[in-house]
């Protein structure tokens, strides 16, 4: 049996909590889709052949979000990444720094960060979910691009995509959860990472980054 199908019980009256534990997860809308399984693999014999490590990502990162300027600052944790959110000093915001860990996955050529918050972030009675971000970078740019929620929500429903999942009851946040086993989330990234549709360049929460 899957940790997801022993899990699923009792993710019910605990979405509440993750989801805003969750909602700002590098600072995004709620609108999203989150994972109770990372996208790799974790109880192998061995690490996940999937996994690997680039150097480049590591370092101080700028995002413009309306008049504030947001550091997303990336170091390494041996071959992972913990990552850091927060305003300038400058900003006026109310938002706190919040951080997170990362891998780095790679799907033939495609490269997804699966990110979960840090877990000093995470409180007693909530999980922590993961969100899978597909990767595109060149020179001093950083993109990183989301499943699109509505496409997803629309594609469970007709089941064009067969996924285990759940969804929040919270209407507020409309969240949709994926309880399917790392493998199976592996095989859905790699079938629409080339889907403009499944992950919108222009979608209006893609994290793009400046290098500071």
């Amino acid at each position: 049996m899957s940790l997801s199908a022993v899990i699923r019980p009792r993710l019910i009256p605990r979405l509440a909590g993750i989801a805003l534990v969750l909602a700002g997860l590098l600072v995004l809308p709620s609108c999203w889709v989150y994972s109770v399984e990372p996208l790799y693999e974790e109880h192998l014999s061995h690490p996940d052949p999937d996994l690997t490590f680039d150097q480049s990502l590591v370092g101080s990162w700028g995002q413009l979000d309306d008049e504030c300027l947001w550091i997303l600052t990336i170091a390494a944790n041996q071959q992972a990444y913990e990552l850091t959110m927060a305003p300038a000093p400058e900003c006026k915001s109310d938002e706190k720094t919040t951080r997170y860990e990362g891998h780095l996955v790679k799907l033939e050529n495609h490269r997804f960060l699966d990110v979960s918050s840090h877990s000093d972030e995470v409180c007693d009675l909530c999980l922590p979910l993961h969100s899978f971000l597909l990767v595109s970078q060149q020179n001093d740019s950083l993109a990183l691009v989301p499943v699109e929620r509505d496409w997803m929500s629309r594609a469970l429903t007709e089941k064009k995509v067969a996924l285990d999942h759940m969804r929040s009851q919270n209407s507020s946040y409309g969240a949709v959860i994926l309880t399917a086993p790392s493998r199976e989330l592996k095989r859905f990234a790699l079938k629409y990472a080339d889907d403009k549709a499944a992950f919108r360049p222009d979608s209006e929460v893609k994290l793009k980054f400046k290098r500071r």
